[in-house]
């Protein structure tokens, strides 16, 4: 019987999900959107297939991937936007994207988004004004992405914070 190994390297991730530094503190987020089942409720949304769907997709008319992790799928503390620019015709790797947004979001944060008043809600970007933002594709393979980010994020009301080590492994939807 032949047993072979296949080693991965600590900085690919194994799991599913998004893990990053932030401020000093680890943070990994493994959760899509989600919302809570309410049998009496009539309220029109989205409902979990829908919120799956945009918390991992890729559009190719759009070229853009968009991914969306929090820390609990129902009752989130913390959560991260990635978004980037993406071509089905890009086979080499590593791939850095020209365009690329990350947004940090504190839930307990009971406020506006990214308002003046907020301290706590990051946003960093890579656009052909600012280069705050870094992210890398590794590989993709079948409808499995992975890759790293780093950077310097902004608020509203104006300090900046550092996030490091960031590596993603999601599994993306095509949508049109």
């Amino acid at each position: 019987m032949l047993t072979v190994l296949i080693r991965i390297p600590a900085a690919v991730p194994v799991e599913e999900g998004l893990c990053c530094v932030f401020r000093g503190q680890p943070v990994k987020l493994q959760y899509q959107m989600q919302r809570q089942r309410r049998p009496t409720s009539h309220r029109v949304g989205l409902s979990n297939r829908q919120l799956d769907t945009l918390s991992n997709y890729y559009s190719p008319a759009r070229q853009y991937i968009e991914i969306v992790r929090q820390d609990d799928p129902l009752r989130p503390r913390y959560g991260i936007a990635l978004g980037f620019e993406f071509h089905d015709s890009i086979t080499t790797f590593p791939y850095s994207p020209s365009r690329a947004r990350l947004q940090f979001k504190d839930f307990a944060w009971g406020g506006v988004e990214f308002s003046q008043r907020d301290s706590f809600n990051f946003t960093g970007v890579t656009n052909d004004v600012s280069d705050d933002l870094t992210v890398r594709v590794d590989a993709f393979y079948g409808d499995t992405m992975v890759g790293r980010f780093s950077g310097l994020l902004l608020s509203g009301a104006g300090p900046m914070a550092q996030i490091d080590s960031g590596y993603f492994r999601v599994m993306l939807y095509r949508r049109e």
